[in-house]
């Protein structure tokens, strides 16, 4: 039995190898193959030897086996997960991560049938689909730890978002510019939001417009709140408002927000807390009160 196992995962990786030779053999483009062609007449660059061994050879083979990888995904889970790494800051390349979905939902499961391998243990019917749904961990644990990473980075830009508009209000009213009051609070606030404005910043001194970058800005965060005050700024900038009144409009409401936001989750605090209090607290505050009746009772009926 265990050389059927053995011989079984042997076919599965061969399957999937063949599977993914077939999507990487498909027919190309002709248009893709002229543009390749003519590059191949082009001179080549020289590889950069003073890169580490690693950027040089061992993240190409990676970036290859994730675009490989890529192919056999439908196009709407590689856009998802292109836009939660927007979301996330870039903390892989969505090949990287493709590649690292592709080790995970083959290490996890390989594990697993070690493991049976090691315990004598055959693969029946519950074997297999513990195996097919230890697959599925494998392969959904890299985009758990994604979409987590986008809801840490999410609060953490919503928690230092109305110090950021204080301090952007101020430097405004003080006589800054705007574009020297963004450095002053990505200089002041380091983290998400002020690592987001520096990259607007860098874009706006290459020649892009503020107005994009600041759009690119809520893009890349995703949230309403910043959506909204980058719309406050570029309304301002288009109709010729104040700069100033709309920065303390949107410090004042952002306050407001954040106010409510402790207001509805201290008023979820008593729904949180009943379900430790009849696990843990009720059970032990019933036996203190009713085991020594129940002791009595006992005494008296052997009597």
């Amino acid at each position: 039995m265990a050389l059927a196992t053995i011989a079984a995962f042997t076919a599965f990786l061969g399957v999937l190898m063949i599977v993914m030779s077939l999507a990487g053999g498909r027919r190309e483009n002709p248009v893709l193959a002229r543009v390749r062609n003519l590059a191949a007449h082009m001179p080549e660059e020289s590889v950069d030897l003073t890169l580490p061994f690693s950027q040089r050879v061992i993240w190409p083979i990676f970036e290859g086996i994730g675009k490989g990888f890529a192919k056999l995904l439908p196009t709407t889970f590689v856009a998802r997960i292109r836009h939660l790494l927007v979301l996330a800051g870039h903390p892989f390349s969505v090949t990287g991560f493709l590649f690292l979905m592709a080790v995970t939902g083959a290490a996890v499961p390989g594990l697993f049938l070690a493991l049976l391998l090691l315990a004598g243990a055959g693969l029946g019917g519950v074997q297999l689909v513990a195996l097919i749904a230890v697959t599925a961990a494998g392969l959904y644990a890299p985009y758990f730890w994604l979409a987590r990473r986008v809801g840490r980075r999410q609060t953490e830009i919503l928690k230092s978002l109305p110090n950021a508009l204080d301090l952007l209000t101020t430097c405004v009213e003080a006589g800054l510019g705007l574009d020297s009051a963004f450095a002053k609070v990505a200089e002041s606030l380091p983290g998400p939001f002020g690592d987001e404005l520096a990259r607007a910043l860098r874009e706006m001194a290459l020649g892009q417009s503020r107005r994009d970058a600041l759009r690119e800005v809520g893009e890349r965060t995703g949230m309403s709140e910043v959506i909204t005050f980058v719309g406050s700024i570029i309304h301002a900038e288009r109709t010729g408002s104040s700069i100033a009144d709309v920065l303390r409009v949107q410090a004042d409401q952002m306050r407001v927000r954040r106010r409510q936001r402790v207001e509805q989750i201290a008023q979820k605090i008593p729904i949180w807390m009943t379900f430790p209090l009849v696990l843990f607290l009720l059970p032990s505050l019933f036996i203190a009160i009713l085991a020594p009746a129940a002791i009595q009772v006992l005494d008296s009926l052997a009597r």
